[in-house]
């Protein structure tokens, strides 16, 4: 990594409603912490500056920044909006905390390609093609098209990549930080579990 670890903030997304999963699923227990504290300790070795995104919920328990959220029922683009503005740094890595086996290598790839390019998302897309926005990096010069979006109640996060330019990471099965399990979603009770027995191997 050519950049200085504090020229990049990371932020933890823990603000979502977690419906599915019945109770907030950031403090879902993975082998003794929290997925909260697990992604924590993963972006740490990333950079050591980090806040989180907290919605409209406080962590009592961690000493990071919590930023609400400006927009209420926005999703994922009120809390990048809100944490962007009161990021220092014009790059962010933001992950979400309900991807907890993404591992720390794949972190820092994502955010070596950002470095080597100017474009305002730099975003992985995984073996089936999926884009993985919630783990991405934002420059923060996307703040003015966030608000123009949200004042427009426009809150779908993939609009965001026609409005700006956009670096893609492919991780196809032959890529050598490949795992498919990195951007598994630990949204309810079931892949709950299924995460926790990898987790465990």
């Amino acid at each position: 990594m050519d950049l200085k670890q504090s020229e990049i903030t990371g932020v933890i997304l823990a603000g979502g409603q977690s419906r599915r999963m019945g109770f907030n699923k950031a403090e879902a227990e993975m082998h003794g912490e929290s997925m909260l504290i697990r992604i924590i300790d993963k972006v740490k070795k990333v950079t050591p500056t980090i806040v989180i995104s907290s919605g409209n919920l406080i962590y009592p328990n961690i000493q990071w920044p919590q930023i609400p959220d400006e927009c209420f029922k926005c999703g994922p683009i009120g809390g990048i909006y809100s944490v962007l503005k009161a990021s220092n740094t014009s790059l962010n890595l933001v992950v979400s905390c309900d991807i907890p086996l993404v591992s720390v290598s794949l972190l820092m790839y994502i955010v070596d390609k950002a470095i080597g390019s100017n474009s305002i998302i730099t975003v992985p897309i995984d073996e089936d093609g999926q884009i993985q926005l919630m783990c991405a990096v934002y420059r923060k010069g996307i703040l003015p098209i966030l608000e123009q979006q949200i004042n427009a109640h426009a809150f779908k996060m993939r609009d965001l990549l026609n409005l700006v330019s956009v670096k893609y990471v492919k991780i196809s099965k032959d890529h050598p930080l490949y795992n498919e399990h990195a951007f598994m979603n630990v949204n309810n009770k079931n892949t709950l579990e299924e995460a926790r027995k990898l987790w465990k191997n």
